[in-house]
């Protein structure tokens, strides 16, 4: 057919076809995840005959994308000569950071030694198995400090520096009769002796050994360190140890102070004048009469008409049996029988303790003295630093200034260490007002128990109890005792 054109000629009609569509090439989605630690790519499948993306187009697109370090070249390699359309697959990994860790101080000796003796079917207590001494040589190994690491730095994708946490430090403290090494890593002893810790710190004490009997023989003992008697304290003598105090025989009357702990064998007859005074724990036979304090735990047969005054926990086993007097511990006092049928007047109190309102009222007049030590002293050298930076410091006045900053840095140190057990006795005192009265058998009438600020006299006898505070104003409440504190 043919078709005329506009000048009048003729011509064959052309067909007419629509434009394809324009190609287009392939895209790569990156993304960054996990704290910047990876990236993922995605790649978009190309249209309309469009081409993939080479090996270093798809480096173009990370570095578009700000991933620059921990890319897989081998991943993107692969993704480039054989393309997975539509997957995310993992194309970069950054380095994390590994913080520091703490440093650790590894004791070779018992760190929290606790006295634990045991109790037989008869209801009698083994004293001979406490495992109160521990000896060391000279020279032995006490403790070791493994020193805190800073960590290693981590690198996200984007090639920045994660920074990691240090680990936090710990002070090996000397004691008695103990040496540091040049590094301060190792503690080992000065000497032959018995191991006791008290505050944290590590001590080698002597031993002194008393054969017989504390009487007119011996005189009173007095000693820096542990004190083992073979026999007995008679009425009226007092020994008096920095260290641990075991008695083998009884105490009748007399005064016995221990810093650390404190086992009786025999017992402890105290009368009227008779008082046992203990910085860590206590473990005697029985206790009748007298005066006990104890900060620790105490652990005992039976107790009667004697005042008890004890940082931790009181427990009664055997017999089992309190009667008269006045017994008081912070944690709990764990007993089978308190009072009797006849109605004598005994007295229980828990939550409330002895010692850390005193050492709390000790602690901040120590403080107070160690902040006016520093202020007067830093006023000192700040006088002496100004002579120096005139010229005119004299030899004198430069040893002097040396001195003085050397005494500062002590006392501040000490200063430090004061507040924190400040801090802890803070904490400690508003803990206070709570604690558990275990009865395993029977506490009779005209009992007075007291909890914290809150007391009741019993009327009736009550079995298998466990007295506490409530903690919404009812005082002093009681439930069925629990299996494990029988």
């Amino acid at each position: 057919m043919e078709k005329e054109n506009i000048d009048g000629q003729t011509g064959q009609m052309e067909d007419q076809q629509p434009e394809a569509p324009p190609p287009v090439k392939a895209e790569a989605k990156i993304t960054i995840q996990r704290g910047e630690l990876e990236a993922t790519i995605k790649i978009i499948p190309p249209e309309n005959g469009g081409a993939d993306l080479s090996f270093p187009e798809l480096k173009i697109e990370l570095v578009k994308s700000g991933v620059m370090f921990g890319v897989d070249n081998a991943v993107l390699k692969a993704l480039a000569d054989r393309p997975a359309y539509g997957v995310e697959t993992i194309i970069a990994r950054g380095e994390p950071k590994r913080d520091g860790v703490d440093a650790e101080l590894v004791y070779y000796v018992e760190a929290n030694r606790k006295l634990q003796p045991k109790e037989k079917d008869d209801g009698t207590i083994d004293f001979k198995d406490i495992g109160i001494v521990q000896e060391v040589k000279k020279g032995a190994v006490l403790c070791e400090k493994k020193p805190r690491t800073e960590g290693t730095p981590g690198t996200d994708v984007r090639g920045r520096q994660i920074a990691p946490s240090a680990g936090k430090d710990k002070v090996l403290h000397t004691g008695k009769n103990t040496v540091l090494s040049d590094d301060g890593l190792k503690l080992t002893a000065e000497l032959d002796g018995h191991v006791t810790i008290v505050g944290g710190k590590i001590n080698v004490l002597n031993v002194f050994t008393v054969d017989g009997n504390v009487s007119t023989v011996t005189g009173n003992i007095n000693f820096s360190g542990n004190v083992v008697v073979r026999g007995d304290v008679l009425q009226g003598f007092s020994v008096n140890a920095t260290g641990d105090v075991t008695i083998n025989g009884m105490v009748e009357s007399a005064k016995v102070s221990a810093g650390g702990s404190l086992v009786i064998r025999g017992g402890f007859y105290g009368g009227t004048a008779g008082e046992l005074e203990v910085g860590g724990n206590a473990a005697c036979m029985f206790i009748s009469g007298g005066k006990v304090s104890v900060n620790g735990d105490l652990e005992t047969t039976y107790i009667i008409n004697s005042q008890i005054k004890c940082g931790k926990d009181v427990r009664i086993t055997g017999k089992g049996l309190i009667r008269g007097g006045h017994v008081m511990a912070k944690t709990s006092i764990t007993v089978n029988f308190i009072g009797n049928e006849s109605g004598t007047p005994t007295v229980i109190e828990v939550g409330n303790d002895p010692y850390i309102p005193q050492r709390f009222k000790e602690v901040s007049a120590e403080m107070a003295g160690y902040a006016k030590n520093i202020a007067d002293l830093e006023l000192g050298v700040k006088s002496l630093l100004k002579a120096k930076e005139v010229g005119q410091l004299t030899p004198e006045r430069a040893a002097a200034l040396s001195k003085a900053l050397d005494t500062l840095q002590q006392l501040k140190a000490a200063h430090t260490e004061i507040r924190e057990e400040h801090e802890i006795l803070e904490k400690q005192i508003s803990e206070l007002g709570y604690g558990t009265v275990n009865v395993r058998k029977t506490a009779y009438p005209d009992v007075k128990i007291i909890i914290g600020p809150d007391s009741t006299t019993l009327q009736v006898p009550h079995s298998f109890v466990a007295f506490t505070r409530s903690r919404d104003g009812k005082g002093v409440v009681f439930a069925p005792l629990s299996k494990s504190s029988l």
